[in-house]
C-alpha cells in the first residue's frame, strides 16, 4: 500500500475526545505553530545580573530623550528601575526618623547577627523595608553592616528586628545618636487571600485579631505604570497613592508622592490604576473624588517682599502648622497681586512664602486672611473617572488635577457596574472594563474633554492585566470566555476552553497577565492553575491562524519586544530576554537547562478505521535547521496504538533509539534526516508524540509518513 501522510490540522483541541479530535493536536508543552506546522519555542536568557525581591507584578519600558533605555519594575515589595543588566531600588520612603527617635536604637545578642531595633511607632509591618545610615558600632557589629537595607522581622508598635551580616561578640545597645531610619512603604501581598479569618479583610477592618464577619478577598499588591517623558509615574492598586520619580536625580534617588511635586494641587489620594490617555492628560481609574476643604488660617501679621520679586513672605501671629507644598488662598490684601490660590514653600514654624504672579509695587497694604485648601478628603468611588490638566502651551501637567474653567483636568463617573477593573490605551480610545461592562472614553477637545459610552454590559475580564491590544485589536481573558474587540465586543472561539477554566485558580484572577508575541502573531495569557499560587501555565492565541496552543511555564509579566530587542519576562528574581537561543538560560554563573517541549497528537484511523491495520515503518521529517551548530540536536519519536476508543494503549518508542541528524560544520549545513525507522504495531487508531529535551536542539515537525497494510483483522 502507498505511505499514508500524517497531516495534521494545526492547534491544540482539549474539549473534545482525543478521538472526536482526530486529524489535530490533543496536546503538548512548549511549542508553536508556525505555517501550520508544529515547533519548539525559542529559548531564553537572563537580562539582568541583580535578582529583584518580591514577586514581580509589572514590567514596562520606555527610552529617554537621549535613548537610553529603561525598565520599570514593580514587585509586591519593591519598585526598581533597571538600566543595562542592572536594578535600581527606587521604591517610595513612608516615613523617615532621625535624631531623638533613633538614639541608642540597636541591641544585639552575642554570637548572632540578628540585631533589634527600638523605634517608636515606627509602623512597619513584617517584611517591610528600612534602610539605616548614620549608626556607629554596637555589640562587635561594625557600622557598615549596620548602615544597609534591610528586610524587617516585625515584633511590635516600637521594635523590630533585622539580620545583619555580622556577629556580635558581646550583649550591647548603642549605634550612637546621628542615626537615620529611612523607612519603604509598606510591603503588599504576592498572593490573593480570600475568607473570613485575620489578614483577609481590609487592613484595620475589625477588631485587632479577630476574623471579619463578612466574606473578604484581600488582593494581590499589583502596580501600574506609565512615563512622563524621561520620568516615570506609577501607583498601587488596591486604593493606592501615585508616585513620581525624576530621571533627571539619578537613579540613586527615590520615587516620591506625585502630590509632593512643584505644584501639584488635587492629585487623587486614592487610586486603582493610573495612566496616560491619547491626548496627554494622565488618567485615574477608581479614585477618590475632587474635594476641597477650606480651614481658617492663624491671623497674619505681615506679608512683604523683596523689590521687584514675585515671591511673597508671610509671617503669622503664631505657628501655621503648615507644610511645604500645600495650598493656601488669600483674600482681602492690598495691593491685589498678592491675591489668589497658591502653592507655599513653609521656612519656619511662623512663616511660608510664596510666589505671586506679577510683582506688586509694596509690601501689602492690606494683610487680608488666608485659608488653607485641603483637597485630601476626597471619598473614594471605584468607578470614578479623574484626569489632570494638559496645557495648551506646555502640554501634559500630571501634577494638576484641580478642574478649573482655565484648564482641561474634570472627571466622569461610569454608571453601571460596581467596580473599573482596569483600563488600555488603544489607538482611538481608551477601553475601560468594569466587572460586567465595556466602556469607551473618548478624547473630544471641547470643554467637555472627554466622551464616556457603554460598549457592551455581557462581558467580563478576569483581571486588571489580563488584556493587551495587537495591531488595533484588542484581546481579553474573561471569567469564562476569551474577548476580542474591533469596534465590536466578540467571543473569541477556543477549543480549550473547558481546559483553561474549570483548571484555573480565580482567587488568584489578579495575577492572569496578557501580552503579545507580534513575530509569531500570538497572544498569550500567564494563569495560575488550580493550587498554585503563581502563575505558572499559560495559553496562546494566534491571531493569524486562528489556532490555540498551551503549555506550562512559571512568567509572572510578559512585555513584547519593541523599544527592547526581545519579548521580557519575569520570574524567580530575574528578568528574562525571550526568543534567544535555544535553552533555558540560568543566573550568571549557572549552566543552562534544556527545555522539554513536546506535541501529542490525537488518534487516526489508520486507513477507515475498520480493520487492524499493521505499522511497519516510519518516515520521519523532522527539521533541525535552527539548532545550535556546536550540538548534534535529537528528537524522541513514539506512537501510540489502540483497537478501540478508550481501550488502552500500546507505546513504542520508534526504533527505540531518538530521531537526530549530525551538523556538518565545515559546510554550515544540515545532514539529512533520519530515513526510516522500524516497528511492528498492530492496531485502528494511531497517535503520534515527538519529545526533546537535548541542549542547543530547535526543530520543527514536517510531514511525517506511515508504512502501513491491513492485517486481515475486522472489528
Amino acid at each position: 500500500m502507498p505511505l499514508t501522510k500524517l497531516k495534521f490540522l494545526p492547534g491544540i483541541n482539549r474539549d473534545r475526545s482525543n478521538l472526536a479530535s482526530m486529524g489535530g493536536w490533543y496536546d503538548g508543552d512548549k511549542i508553536r505553530f508556525r505555517e501550520g506546522y508544529a515547533e519548539k519555542i525559542g529559548g531564553w536568557t537572563v537580562a539582568t545580573f541583580d535578582r529583584y525581591v518580591g514577586e514581580a507584578v509589572k514590567i514596562f519600558v520606555y527610552s529617554t530623550f537621549t535613548g537610553i533605555e529603561l525598565t520599570g519594575l514593580a514587585t509586591s515589595q519593591k519598585i526598581y528601575i533597571r538600566a543595562g543588566t542592572a536594578l535600581y531600588d527606587i521604591t517610595p520612603i513612608r516615613a523617615t526618623f532621625t535624631s531623638t527617635a533613633t538614639n541608642n536604637c540597636f541591641t544585639t545578642t552575642s554570637g548572632s547577627g540578628v540585631v533589634t531595633v527600638a523605634i517608636t511607632g515606627h509602623g512597619a509591618q513584617n517584611g517591610d523595608f528600612v534602610t539605616f545610615s548614620g549608626a556607629a558600632a554596637v555589640g562587635g557589629v561594625t557600622a557598615a553592616q549596620l548602615n544597609q537595607n534591610f528586610e524587617i522581622t516585625y515584633i511590635n508598635a516600637n521594635s523590630f528586628s533585622i539580620s545583619t551580616a555580622g556577629t556580635a561578640t558581646s550583649a550591647a545597645t548603642g549605634g550612637g545618636t546621628g542615626i537615620t531610619a529611612a523607612f519603604e512603604i509598606n510591603i503588599g501581598p504576592d498572593t490573593s487571600v480570600g475568607g473570613y479569618g485575620w489578614g483577609t479583610s481590609t487592613w484595620g477592618r475589625g477588631t485587632w485579631g479577630s476574623g471579619s464577619a463578612t466574606p473578604a478577598l484581600i488582593s494581590v499588591r499589583l502596580v501600574f505604570m506609565d512615563n512622563f517623558n524621561d520620568d516615570l509615574i506609577f501607583n498601587l492598586n488596591d486604593e493606592g497613592p501615585i508616585f513620581y520619580w525624576d530621571y533627571s536625580a539619578g537613579f540613586t534617588t527615590r520615587a516620591v508622592l506625585l502630590s509632593s511635586i512643584s505644584g501639584a494641587i488635587a492629585v487623587p489620594t486614592k487610586t486603582e490604576q493610573t495612566f496616560f490617555a491619547p491626548s496627554g492628560h494622565l488618567l485615574a481609574l477608581g479614585c477618590s473624588e475632587y474635594s476641597q476643604v477650606d480651614t481658617a488660617g492663624i491671623s497674619i501679621n505681615s506679608i512683604t517682599r523683596v523689590a521687584g520679586n514675585r515671591v511673597a513672605t508671610v509671617t503669622t501671629a503664631s505657628s501655621h502648622n503648615l507644610e511645604t507644598g500645600d495650598y493656601v488662598t488669600l483674600s482681602g490684601q492690598q495691593p491685589k497681586d498678592y491675591l489668589g490660590s497658591y502653592q507655599i514653600t513653609v521656612t519656619a514654624g511662623t512663616t511660608f512664602t510664596y510666589t505671586m504672579i506679577t510683582a506688586p509695587g509694596s509690601n501689602a497694604t492690606t494683610v487680608g486672611t488666608y485659608v488653607y485648601n485641603d483637597y485630601s478628603q476626597g471619598i473614594f468611588d471605584p468607578l470614578l473617572i479623574r484626569w489632570a490638566d494638559v496645557n495648551a502651551d506646555i502640554g501634559p501637567k500630571p501634577e494638576y488635577w484641580k478642574p478649573e474653567i482655565a484648564n482641561s483636568a474634570g472627571f466622569l463617573r461610569i454608571q453601571e457596574g460596581s467596580k473599573i477593573i482596569t483600563g488600555l490605551n488603544t489607538r482611538q480610545e481608551t477601553l475601560v472594563w468594569t466587572e460586567s461592562t465595556l466602556n469607551t472614553l473618548q478624547f473630544l477637545g471641547t470643554a467637555e474633554v472627554f466622551k464616556l459610552q457603554l460598549l457592551s454590559s455581557s462581558t467580563s475580564i478576569m483581571g486588571p492585566n489580563a488584556v493587551v491590544e495587537v495591531n488595533n485589536i484588542t484581546y481579553w481573558m474573561g471569567t469564562d470566555n476569551f474577548f476580542q474587540y474591533d469596534g465590536r465586543v466578540n467571543v473569541l472561539p477556543c477549543p480549550l476552553l473547558r481546559y483553561v477554566f474549570e483548571d484555573i485558580n480565580r482567587v488568584q484572577s489578579s495575577l492572569v497577565y496578557a501580552g503579545s508575541n507580534k513575530e509569531f502573531n500570538e497572544v498569550v495569557w500567564f494563569y495560575c492553575s488550580s493550587g498554585n499560587s503563581s502563575a505558572n501555565r499559560y495559553i496562546i492565541y494566534n491571531y493569524r491562524d486562528k489556532i490555540w496552543y498551551y503549555g506550562q511555564l512559571n512568567r509572572t509579566t510578559w512585555l513584547d519586544a519593541g523599544i527592547n530587542e526581545f519579548p521580557l519576562a519575569t520570574a524567580n528574581g530575574y528578568i528574562y530576554n525571550h526568543e534567544r537561543g535555544t535553552d533555558d538560560g540560568q543566573p550568571l554563573g549557572a549552566t543552562s537547562l534544556p527545555i522539554t517541549a513536546y506535541i501529542e497528537s490525537a488518534f487516526v484511523d489508520i486507513d477507515a478505521g475498520e480493520f487492524y491495520m499493521l505499522t511497519k515503518r516510519i518516515i520521519p521529517d523532522v527539521d533541525f535547521t535552527a539548532s545550535d551548530p556546536a550540538v548534534t540536536p535529537e528528537v524522541d519519536m513514539s506512537v501510540a496504538i489502540t483497537k478501540f476508543p478508550g481501550a488502552a494503549t500500546s507505546v513504542s518508542d520508534v526504533g527505540g533509539v531518538p530521531l537526530t541528524r549530525n551538523v556538518v560544520t565545515t559546510a554550515g549545513t544540515i545532514s539529512q534526516y533520519t530515513n526510516e525507522v522500524f516497528l511492528r504495531a498492530r492496531g485502528r487508531q494511531i497517535s503520534f508524540k515527538i519529545t526533546s529535551n537535548t541542549l542547543g536542539t530547535q526543530w520543527q515537525l514536517g510531514d511525517t509518513r506511515l508504512d502501513a497494510k491491513p492485517d486481515g483483522l475486522r472489528g
